[in-house]
């Protein structure tokens, strides 16, 4: 295999001559760049770019470690990181888990491995904790607010006071029996315990009849359509985890010719749009740019990002 050192014997150069023609250097001499890269040609060399980064201290490749791909919620994320990231010169690996905490474990020991820069954790398993301990080793974001004590750098949404506003929009307007959908219900989920708190602080203790686990899909809410429908006594509205299962609750019940419930949903995608149910913008692009920011800089700062509650 043709290496650097077969280039600089056949070119008649050094190898830190070649080397700065491989790299783009500059200060090179037209006549010395051309020879080298005739070279290079005739033997079709490719440089090895993961070694050159590695020489340089950096990939130019940040992860972002995400449990699946198929929710809204993350894909906006990931629209905001891949646009603000490509913009900026760098490669964008998804790192898919389904909140395994081993795969978590192997993406940090890669992390270690200096296989990526830095990694975003749109959401997680892992402790705080553990990904504290792993901040050695490169840049490490969290999507949610990991608490002033917590040294990573963090970029959310105030989930709890859009939440809070929404739920009392609800009971204002009179309704009383509120489902709720979750996509996992945890202690460690973020999302499941500001939801709980939000709910609590407004209607008080969520029961567990009242709660529809493991949405994540239109089809998920199509089933938790099917769930909320047989409760006695029947909710009135939904607080969905989603827009697009807010839109599969509200579709059961029409295909079933029952009395519709209120639905509100997140994410203010098109869905709710075409239905003209109420949801909460998270403006996630806008927190997928700022975790980008912070996974290649060094600050370990906390910043919120405000999200809107949209009546309709």
């Amino acid at each position: 295999m043709t290496n650097i050192h077969d280039i600089a014997r056949l070119s008649g150069y050094s190898v830190s001559t070649v080397s700065r023609v491989i790299n783009h250097h500059k200060y090179v001499a037209d006549d010395k760049r051309q020879r080298v890269e005739a070279i290079m040609r005739e033997l079709d060399y490719v440089p090895n770019r993961l070694a050159r980064d590695l020489s340089y201290g950096q990939t130019k490749t940040i992860g972002v470690v995400l449990p699946y791909a198929n929710h809204p919620y993350f894909a906006r994320i990931v629209d905001g990181i891949v646009q603000t990231g490509f913009t900026a010169g760098y490669k964008i690996t998804l790192l898919p888990t389904n909140y395994d905490v081993k795969v978590e474990q192997r993406y940090l020991d890669l992390l270690r491995s200096k296989a990526y820069d830095a990694l975003i954790f749109t959401s997680r398993s892992s402790s705080l904790a553990t990904l504290q301990r792993y901040r050695k080793y490169g840049q490490i974001v969290c999507c949610e607010d990991p608490g002033a004590d917590c040294s990573l750098a963090a970029t959310y949404t105030d989930r709890r006071a859009s939440y809070e506003r929404a739920l009392t929009w609800l009971k204002h307007t009179g309704y009383q029996n509120v489902g709720v959908t979750i996509s996992r219900d945890n202690a460690i989920s973020a999302s499941a315990r500001v939801t709980r708190q939000a709910y609590q602080n407004v209607f008080g203790q969520l029961s567990a009849t009242n709660l529809f686990t493991g949405a994540v899909t239109y089809d998920d809410g199509y089933r938790a359509g099917k769930y909320f429908a047989t409760l006695k006594p029947r909710v009135d509205a939904v607080f969905a985890n989603g827009d697009d299962i807010g839109a599969g609750v509200q579709q059961y019940f029409v295909d079933h010719h029952l009395k519709p419930v209120t639905i509100i949903g997140q994410e203010n995608l098109l869905s709710s749009r075409l239905l003209k149910f109420s949801t909460i913008d998270h403006h996630l692009e806008t927190l997928g740019a700022a975790a980008f920011n912070l996974a290649v800089g060094t600050a370990q700062t906390h910043q919120r990002i405000e999200s809107d509650f949209i009546k309709r």
